[in-house]
């Protein structure tokens, strides 16, 4: 776990001094917020693991309304039992903690046209290294690691709010178009496990005005 902390701190210094280097191009900057998680396939519903996403990221406009980016992020997803199914349902109180490094490409698209250049749109794709996984399954607590696949990707879709000209809030929904786990029933799209998460962020800019 120290190894992946170092290996991110490292590479977003290296991203973010290689645009420092280019700020006329590039822009850059920081992001962090909660994540709400549940995974489709297991037994348990609704967004009821709460987890967090922090990194950096950089950005390329390509004209006015339109951009590139790439971001370097830390996740913690998984999913968790509710009161009602396990008092209700009588389900095994449950929890499961994924530990992600992600790597984002998202396409952008300011809405200034419109005459709302505080509003950007995005939609992309994330690939998705598991660093580690653990369950909790009516308190026998055990580290999964085996269990779930070591690589997956994710579809991303979001808006991103102007505050000014440096912050702005942002909320993104995510799924897994690769089985983060085989079940064990045939196929590759159904009957598998699925990383489902409505993410927010606060995002710092740090080379020029943010849209």
């Amino acid at each position: 776990m120290k190894k992946i902390f170092l290996i991110l701190t490292v590479g977003i210094f290296v991203m973010l001094g290689r645009v420092s280097l280019k700020a006329q191009s590039f822009n850059a900057g920081l992001v962090v917020g909660p994540t709400f998680c549940q995974v489709d396939g297991d037994s348990y519903y609704g967004f009821h693991q709460l987890g967090f996403t922090a990194g950096a990221f950089v950005n390329l406009p390509f004209d006015d309304y339109f951009s590139a980016q790439m971001e370097l992020k830390y996740s913690l997803l998984g999913a968790h039992s509710s009161d009602k199914e396990v008092n209700e349902f009588y389900y095994n109180p449950y929890s499961l903690r994924l530990h992600y490094a992600e790597v984002p490409l998202m396409l952008r698209m300011n809405l200034g046209f419109f005459r709302m250049d505080f509003l950007t749109l995005e939609a992309g794709l994330s690939a998705d290294v598991r660093v580690r996984a653990t369950e909790d399954v009516d308190g026998d607590f055990q580290i999964t690691t085996p269990r779930w696949n070591a690589f997956s990707m994710t579809a991303n879709a979001g808006a991103h709010f102007a505050i000014n000209e440096h912050l702005s809030i942002g909320a993104r929904f995510m799924y897994s178009v690769v089985p983060i786990r085989f079940s064990g029933y045939p196929g590759w799209f159904y009957n598998q496990y699925y990383n489902k998460v409505i993410q927010f962020t606060l995002t710092y800019n740090i080379n020029s005005p943010l849209r």
